[in-house]
């Protein structure tokens, strides 16, 4: 179960919840994880399109606005989509500039997609949300330090729900430099976090998807 929820005077929410969250890889466990939460007017199909499009990132996206490709994966995604076992390189901007001209990345994370799927698909990844939501599901996870120092892993699930999608994102952080990183930047990826919920919504929903769905 998820610790908050947005609602109607604050449609996105994001925090460290009391307890690290699952992760396909890792499983549970590790040290903490940064969690958002929002909806958005349209399909969960939409909302898993335009993450996965790496192309359009550039257009929305003010936490990594790149992404480099060094495998493309499998999958039905064309180039620059991401496919499960595609790895990629992503620029990262921790104080959610990337859009603004000139604004220099803070750094450079290597990732490999580890899951790509649809909610409650047999032999599936058995996540923390409610049994029976339907939707999609997309991880990835952080290569490059070994496992021991730091490791990490992102998933976002894309629910189903009336008016549209329920969209979580988490990502969970364990190793022996993870309390170091909640120390120094857990406050800043609140932050980034929340800002990506926001960048999702706010360009679906101002590029007319809903009003597309909603007409389907």
């Amino acid at each position: 179960m998820y610790p908050t929820a947005p609602s109607a005077g604050s449609p996105t929410s994001s925090e460290i919840p009391a307890r690290p969250l699952p992760v396909p890889t890792h499983g549970p466990g590790g040290t903490f994880s940064v969690l958002a939460r929002t909806t958005v007017s349209c399909a969960p199909s939409d909302v898993l399109e335009l993450v996965r499009d790496t192309s359009t990132w550039p257009r929305w996206n003010t936490f990594c606005p790149r992404a480099e490709f060094r495998e493309q994966g499998d999958g039905d995604g064309g180039e620059g989509w991401l496919n499960k076992g595609a790895k990629a390189c992503i620029d990262v901007f921790l104080h959610g500039d990337g859009l603004v001209e000139g604004r220099t990345r803070s750094r450079v994370q290597d990732v490999e997609v580890t899951v790509l799927e649809a909610l409650g698909r047999e032999g599936g990844w058995e996540g923390p949300g409610p049994e029976g939501a339907k939707g999609w599901r997309i991880a990835w996870k952080s290569v490059g330090w070994s496992h021991w120092q730091l490791h990490s892993e992102r998933v976002m699930e894309f629910r189903e729900v009336e008016g549209g999608t329920g969209y979580l994102c988490w990502e969970t952080f364990g190793g022996l430099l993870a309390p170091v990183v909640k120390r120094t930047v857990g406050s800043t990826l609140v932050d980034r976090f929340g800002d990506y919920a926001r960048d999702v919504k706010q360009y679906l929903e101002s590029t007319g998807v809903e009003e597309e769905v909603s007409t389907a």
